[in-house]
C-alpha cells in the first residue's frame, strides 16, 4: 500500500461543488479564447497599418500559437463535464 498518496479527499474540498469546478474550466476557456482573439486582432491591425508589407507571418504564428491553449482549455471543460457532471 502506497502511503504517499492521500486516500481520501481533503475535508476543505468537500464543500466545493462539482459544478463549480467545471464552471471554472468553462470560464477559463473563454478567458483564453478572448486573449487569443485579442492577439489576432492586434496582428490584423498591424497588417492594416503597415499596408500589407509585413505581418502575415506574425498572424500565422499567432494563430498557430493560440490554437493549442484554446483547444486545451475547452478539452479540460469537456473532460470535467463528462467525468464529474455526468455521474448519477
Amino acid at each position: 500500500m502506497n502511503t504517499l498518496l492521500p486516500t481520501r479527499e481533503p475535508s476543505w474540498m468537500n464543500s466545493i461543488a462539482s459544478s463549480t469546478i467545471c464552471q471554472y474550466f468553462y470560464i477559463m476557456f473563454f478567458v483564453v479564447a478572448f486573449f487569443a482573439g485579442l492577439v489576432v486582432l492586434m496582428d490584423v491591425y498591424t497588417i492594416v497599418m503597415s499596408r500589407g508589407r509585413r505581418g502575415y507571418d506574425m498572424l500565422f504564428r499567432s494563430i498557430l500559437t493560440f490554437v493549442i491553449p484554446v483547444v486545451n482549455a475547452l478539452f479540460l471543460y469537456l473532460l470535467c463535464a463528462r467525468s464529474i457532471l455526468s455521474k448519477p
